[in-house]
């Protein structure tokens, strides 16, 4: 979610820079090529109404039968709602009543320590972590605060200790980084999808070690090239197809909180690219009286299939200040394509 965004600066110790430097150059190499061809794809059926209410920037970690939905803050921090039905319609008052707070202290580098956006969680060896947004203090650019922090739980619910300074900034460190997705490719590696401010090709991955440390230099995967994705995109998130051996990847673009918000969606040769978008309009826009289509992220329900959860606003009720709420969808994106399984 980019609120005035125009950001990356690893905090590595020395004698890890020549082994980074090898990796660097290896992730450069394996995101060289050709885009692949997009490919026939549906359009995701009318937006189903909402099953989660007040629940903006969702992702969802699923162990065994037990489904953990993550999402930006609303009267906590990090909410995390634990559930094992994703197919019902929950009021507020029951999904609050299976919400836990998943990070009881904020960062000290977080400037509003109340305010968290858009976290991603996934598993690293024994250990739980969680990516977030916020916005830091005393930023070189202050219309460019936002950061991208780590924290560590020991299970998906938390509870999440941040670390002590920020895991990225952005471009120079400076420029803005927001909208963290976890992805896993068919080999089983980690990267971190991540959208940076201060250019006109946000879309980043940053490939990840088993420590969640980064194991390479960040590389760009997509551009803004087409006039309804316009002002931004971000909230990249990716799912390996595999009928095709390649990736899906969906993004955010538009100003967040209007109606002609909308979600994107492209194809890529690997989790670093290259990407091919689709210039003929979003794949998700505002309908059956729902705005705002955005957010979205990925998992595999209990009977393996891949679902879609994202946020919208009422129809006339955008606003700056809360009010989204998270609908589910199953994908079916054509008869040849088959996403899954989704890890984090």
């Amino acid at each position: 979610m980019w609120k005035q965004l125009v950001a990356i600066r690893f905090r590595i110790p020395s004698f890890r820079l020549v082994a980074l430097f090898a990796l660097s150059l290896s992730s450069a190499a394996w995101a060289t090529g050709c885009a692949p061809e997009l490919g026939p794809l549906f359009k995701l059926a009318a937006i189903s109404q909402p099953s989660l209410p007040e629940t903006s920037d969702p992702s969802v970690v699923r162990v065994d039968a037990q489904f953990f939905i993550y999402g930006s803050n609303n009267h906590l921090r990090a909410p995390v709602t634990r559930t094992t039905d994703i197919d019902r319609q929950y009021s507020l008052q029951e999904k609050n009543s299976l919400t836990i707070e998943g990070m009881p202290t904020s960062a000290a580098w977080v400037a509003r320590p109340q305010q968290l956006w858009a976290p991603t969680v996934g598993q690293f060896g024994s250990r739980w972590v969680m990516f977030f947004s916020a916005d830091r203090r005393y930023p070189p650019q202050p219309n460019n605060a936002q950061c991208v922090g780590r924290a560590w739980g020991p299970s998906p619910a938390g509870p999440f200790v941040p670390d002590p300074e920020p895991f990225t900034c952005g471009l120079g460190q400076v420029g803005g980084a927001l909208d963290p997705d976890i992805t896993t490719d068919a080999q089983g590696n980690k990267f971190l999808l991540v959208a940076f401010g201060d250019t006109e090709s946000p879309l980043h991955s940053i490939p990840l070690d088993g420590n969640a440390n980064p194991a390479g230099a960040p590389v760009q995967i997509l551009s803004r090239q087409y006039g309804w994705e316009y002002h931004f995109i971000e909230n990249p998130a990716m799912a390996y197809d595999y009928t095709r051996g390649d990736y899906l990847l969906t993004y955010s673009a538009g100003v967040w909180w209007q109606p002609q918000y909308s979600t994107g969606i492209a194809r890529c040769s690997t989790p670093l690219g290259p990407c091919t978008s689709d210039p003929s309009g979003p794949w998700v826009a505002s309908s059956a009286g729902r705005t705002g289509p955005g957010g979205m992220s990925f998992f595999t329900d209990t009977t393996g299939a891949a679902r879609a959860i994202f946020a919208t606003f009422a129809e006339g009720r955008e606003t700056q200040n809360g009010g989204r709420s998270a609908s589910i969808m199953p994908l079916t994106l054509s008869p040849v394509v088959g996403l899954g399984p989704i890890v984090k």
